[in-house]
């Protein structure tokens, strides 16, 4: 028990630049299903694309506050 808020604490610091790598490569990043790759203008392709890579970003980027949160109640927890 004592290793886990460690563990969820450097989970938060890795996850900050992931989610910047995600947000800037996210684009061309197709993780559920390849519904973009099917649509035939490319003007409407990119503002898609681009959309789908905030909305990944944000959502990896709700990750270190997560996990850096979690890490000090479980911290918290374990002392006391």
């Amino acid at each position: 028990m004592k290793m886990l808020p460690q563990i969820l604490f450097w989970l938060g610091i890795v996850s900050i630049p992931l989610a910047w790598l995600l947000w800037y490569f996210g684009p061309e990043i197709e993780i559920i299903r390849p519904v973009l790759s099917n649509i035939q203008d490319p003007a409407m392709r990119a503002v898609l694309q681009e959309a789908h890579a905030e909305r990944l970003g944000i959502w990896v980027g709700v990750w270190p506050v997560t996990f850096l949160v979690l890490s000090q109640i479980v911290e918290k927890k374990a002392q006391g």
